[in-house]
């Protein structure tokens, strides 16, 4: 079985950060603690695989892409099966498992996995 999915990781970095504003109101409105700058991660989304047979190359999601169909299957799929599912099964005896994420369980999605005759559950 080939298990997939995507997560976002967080990298560490000191120049980013953000302006939040804490107010704490009295009856007063000049009685305002002043805006107080706090780290904001940036993050990246990495789409992997693993089985018992090895782990795929991370698919790095362009930051801001919405993540549709189209943009799965172009950028995530394609690559996946082209340099891992079938270089490691070349039989087809494995079984695709990924989660419902609607980019995941659409129709074109799922189209394109059984026209592909990837075994998906």
């Amino acid at each position: 079985m080939a298990k997939v999915d995507e997560a976002w990781i967080y990298l560490s970095d000191a120049s980013a950060k953000s302006k939040v504003k804490y107010l704490i109101r009295n009856h007063n409105r000049r009685d305002l603690t002043p805006a107080t700058t706090v780290p904001h991660p940036k993050g990246i989304m990495v789409w992997m695989g693993i089985s018992a047979i090895g782990v795929t190359k991370p698919q790095f999601v362009q930051p801001g892409a919405k993540i549709n169909s189209e943009y799965y299957i172009q950028r995530i799929l394609k690559p996946f099966l082209k340099d891992y599912y079938c270089r490691l099964y070349p039989n087809g005896d494995a079984v695709f498992h990924q989660d419902s994420a609607p980019s995941h369980a659409s129709r074109v999605t799922q189209k394109f996995l059984t026209d592909q005759q990837v075994q998906a559950c």
